[in-house]
């Protein structure tokens, strides 16, 4: 994404448009699932006024206005991501990274909406965990 949508997104839920969210939103972009402590140390170089508060409070301003969204792994600390179309995620037990694996949910909200009778499903979060192929080409 160039950095005219990322600051459109903004305008689009109203947000005022900071170097410092600018800046999360471009680290991000760049490099997928991201710990606060990562986007920290990855944008005070180009942001040097930013400090650690404040990247919390715009993550989770970003957060509420449904910008970013967060992701549980089960060993690391919650990591964040642009929020973009529903998918999955996978997570390596071994090197513990976590990559998007783009496929369309819908059915399945819909399959769990129609055998629970919840009356509507709003959000899916879906971790799978198992051994990547890199890792598992290396335990041959």
């Amino acid at each position: 994404m160039s950095k005219a949508i990322l600051i459109e997104m903004l305008k689009e839920k109203q947000l005022k448009i900071t170097p410092q969210r600018i800046a999360i939103m471009e680290e991000l972009e760049k490099n997928g699932h991201l710990t606060v402590d990562d986007i920290f140390n990855g944008i005070k170089l180009r942001v040097p006024s930013v400090s650690l508060a404040t990247v919390y409070k715009n993550i989770l301003a970003l957060q509420n206005a449904n910008i970013l969204k967060s992701v549980k792994t089960p060993t690391h600390k919650q990591k964040y991501e642009i929020n973009t179309s529903p998918h999955v995620h996978l997570f390596c037990k071994i090197c513990e990274n976590l990559e998007d694996f783009e496929i369309n949910i819908n059915n399945f909200k819909e399959y769990c909406k129609k055998e629970s009778g919840y009356h509507c499903i709003d959000e899916a979060s879906i971790l799978l965990t198992g051994i990547c192929k890199r890792c598992s080409n290396t335990r041959k």
